[in-house]
């Protein structure tokens, strides 16, 4: 095996060190769901995994053990910047749009909804391929950060902060394959989500030389000359025939094209991909889902209730620290005890051994005293009788080696 040379990075290594850095320059996301969920809402979450994609884990496995403080204990090691959590109840969908790791907390209804396989199902050609979806799509949104209400303000600076930045002297115009459309409608109150496919195809060509630019043969058989096939009325469709002037942008010619053709015009085309999500914003939170209330678009309070319920949660807070405290101390307290007790039986077992042996001992003392065969024979000068000193057994006999019992004998009939 040749031996790598010191001081360079292998192909593998150099490639692990770009995929780092360009997860440490673009914003990271978790999308998972809370509680009951049925196989819709799953589907949706599923859907929005890959609008996120690749800035997002698309596998994220989520149980109901898993809580919050296990998202964010991992969020800074995988730079992890948001939290997207879809929930269910009986009055309805929401999404919860939340910074990590000190908040603020969005929280919106999810009205109406559409997932990817019904919108691509409605449209005649789905330009649709792997490729697009290694690159973070880019947004466009009618929302600024500065203009506007303060709950508008902050869930504009959430949205832009939830995407890539993209550089126009530095961003690649191949490399922007998809966009987001989040789009603010003042009259009704909600927020309309859209995820598009970009396409940039060149105005001015037929449909015939687009073919050849695709090093596609075409079927020539019905006609005698290429010339007949290039210039055959009626090969611009009615959508490209009806093109809006507003949609041409310039392009650059790329490096294999000569630069003698200068920059050409294109057109820029969207074709959706799902899913569709209409979003009322109902509630602003300042903490992680957990501190104080904003802005709510239900009900409003009185600076009396605020007051009041600032004073219950401070308490809620000490109770909490306290019950806390309390459980740590009955740890500790039952590990003590536990270790004295372990020791008690420690020693308890070391006096018995100590016993133990010495009541051995004496015993075998008592034996070698009380011999009242040998004290016979030094006083009578006989031997005594065997039955005289012979020891009665009083313990039970057992069976030894598990043999069967003996078999009783039973008289025979006449």
């Amino acid at each position: 095996m040749p031996r790598r040379k010191l001081g360079r990075l292998t192909r593998k290594n150099r490639r692990e060190a770009k995929n780092q850095a360009v997860t440490e320059q673009h914003p990271q996301c978790f999308v998972v769901t809370r509680g009951n969920t049925g196989p819709t809402l799953k589907k949706l979450t599923q859907d929005f995994r890959t609008v996120m994609e690749p800035n997002t884990a698309a596998r994220l496995r989520h149980t109901q053990k898993n809580s919050l403080k296990d998202y964010v204990a991992v969020a800074a090691t995988l730079h992890v910047t948001h939290l997207v959590i879809f929930t269910q109840t009986k009055l309805g969908l929401y999404l919860k749009l939340c910074r990590l790791p000190h908040g603020p907390s969005l929280i919106f209804r999810i009205n109406n909804f559409a997932q990817c396989k019904d919108v691509l199902s409605t449209l005649k050609k789905q330009h649709t391929h792997p490729g697009m979806y290694l690159m973070g799509p880019c947004l466009m949104t009618n929302l600024q950060p500065e203009e506007g209400d303060l709950q508008l303000q902050l869930a504009a600076k959430m949205f832009l902060d939830m995407f890539p930045t993209i550089t126009p002297h530095e961003a690649k115009t191949k490399a922007i394959q998809r966009c987001c459309l989040i789009h603010y409608d003042a009259e009704e109150g909600v927020f309309d989500f859209r995820h598009y496919a970009i396409q940039v195809v060149p105005v001015g060509i037929s449909k015939a030389v687009k073919k050849f630019n695709k090093r596609k043969l075409p079927d020539l058989s019905s006609f005698s000359d290429v010339s007949e096939f290039m210039t055959k009325s009626g090969m611009l469709s009615e959508s490209e025939a009806e093109d809006d002037p507003s949609a041409h942008v310039t392009v650059p010619p790329s490096k294999k094209a000569s630069k003698k053709l200068g920059p050409q015009k294109s057109s820029v085309r969207l074709s959706e991909l799902g899913p569709r999500l209409t979003l009322q914003l109902l509630k602003v939170e300042e903490g992680l889902l957990e501190g104080n209330v904003l802005y709510s678009s239900i009900y409003t309070k009185s600076a009396e209730e605020k007051l009041e319920l600032e004073k219950r949660r401070r308490i809620k807070k000490q109770l909490k620290a306290k019950r806390k405290k309390e459980q740590e101390e009955n740890v500790e307290a039952k590990k003590k005890k536990k270790e004295e007790h372990k020791k008690k039986c420690l020693d308890g077992m070391g006096l018995k051994n100590e016993k133990k042996e010495k009541v051995t001992g004496d015993a075998e003392e008592n034996e070698e005293e009380d011999d009242d065969a040998q004290y016979y024979r030094e006083e009578v000068g006989e031997e005594p009788a065997p039955e005289l000193f012979q020891k009665k057994d009083t313990s039970m006999k057992r069976r030894k080696g598990g043999g069967k019992p003996p078999r009783k004998k039973f008289k025979k009939k006449d």
